[in-house]
């Protein structure tokens, strides 16, 4: 394949859509309170890192009129087929990433975490569905025009290390988050790249 002309970031990792419920107290066992506000996000640390290298890549004008910048960042990951998709996956066209390496997996909902906020502490408690973030094939992922890989742990493990494996074969610079999990035992890789665990 023909390098790009360009700088290409790929980020490996989860899509999950925030429905956030901010509240002065959860309620008990039992009981019902009404919320103080309701909203709904779109989110997962891999995403969530995609959007920021988008946003430091471009100017917005370039993000909003589709104008090519010096950096392509793209999202590597799934959604489902579910309501949830479709305005997921225009809100990343929006931040100007190229999402056409995220699948879409038939008979699976897009990943949700259902976030409760107590809004006098700040406090939170998640529930994470991962959805279609667990049902990610264990290939390679990744194209051989990558520059920069950023991967986190909220892909299943055995999807992570397929690709951080298969990038023995091309220097590119790799960054490992180790978030996402609590079992940080990913075997590493052969040193043909620049690897960093954070």
């Amino acid at each position: 394949m023909m390098a790009s002309p360009h700088t290409v970031i790929s980020v490996v990792g989860s899509l999950n859509v925030d429905l956030v419920t901010r509240t002065s107290r959860v309620p008990a066992a039992g009981e019902t309170l009404t919320s103080e506000s309701f909203d709904i996000g779109f989110g997962g640390k891999g995403a969530n890192q995609a959007v920021a290298c988008a946003r430091l890549s471009q100017t917005h004008s370039q993000a909003i009129e589709g104008r090519p910048a010096d950096v392509e960042v793209r999202m590597v990951g799934a959604v489902g087929e579910d309501q949830f998709a479709d305005d997921f996956l225009k809100s990343l066209q929006g931040d100007g990433l190229n999402i056409s390496n995220i699948q879409r997996l038939p008979n699976q909902k897009t990943g949700v975490a259902v976030i409760i906020v107590e809004s006098q502490t700040g406090e939170n408690r998640i529930l994470f569905s991962p959805g279609a973030n667990y049902a990610v094939p264990a290939d390679n992922l990744l194209q051989d025009d990558t520059d920069v890989a950023l991967f986190q742990l909220e892909l299943p493990t055995d999807v992570v290390c397929k690709s951080l494996t298969d990038l023995n074969y091309i220097r590119i610079c790799v960054a490992l988050f180790l978030i996402g999990t609590n079992d940080v035992n990913v075997p590493l890789y052969a040193n043909h790249h620049r690897s960093y665990e954070i």
